[in-house]
């Protein structure tokens, strides 16, 4: 019983941290190797800028899938719309006051590293 008690309280920690990530997912420390998954979603911002946020890293691509589909519930949520941080460090599901940040999702898929970003 106590194993039981303690298996659900560590799976409510975990969906609490895991729930309080996609609020600001700092993107700038990220450091995919060759062979892992990342997730990537394509951005186009409120000053007409195209880019790609790398914003998980994974050994698997089973993981990086369950992640992916993760983040779309939550762009999907937001009506494609996201919020990122100078020097596009961060990205975020909530306006900051007074900063005009306001991002279009242009499309979110995992990719295998080393990835070289196309032209978009």
């Amino acid at each position: 019983m106590m194993k039981h008690t303690l298996a659900i309280l560590t799976m409510g920690l975990i969906t609490v941290f895991s729930a309080q990530s996609y609020a600001a997912e700092d993107v700038s420390k990220l450091n995919p190797q060759p062979g892992q998954w990342t997730t990537v979603v394509a951005i186009f911002d409120h000053l007409n800028n195209h880019y790609l946020l790398k914003t998980s890293v994974h050994d698997d691509v089973e993981s990086c899938a369950a992640r992916l589909e993760n983040i779309a519930g939550q762009i999907k949520k937001a009506n494609g719309v996201v919020f990122t941080a100078p020097r596009n460090t961060k990205l975020s599901f909530e306006k900051e006051e007074g900063i005009e940040n306001e991002a279009k999702v242009l499309e979110v898929r995992c990719v295998l590293e080393p990835f070289k970003p196309e032209r978009i």
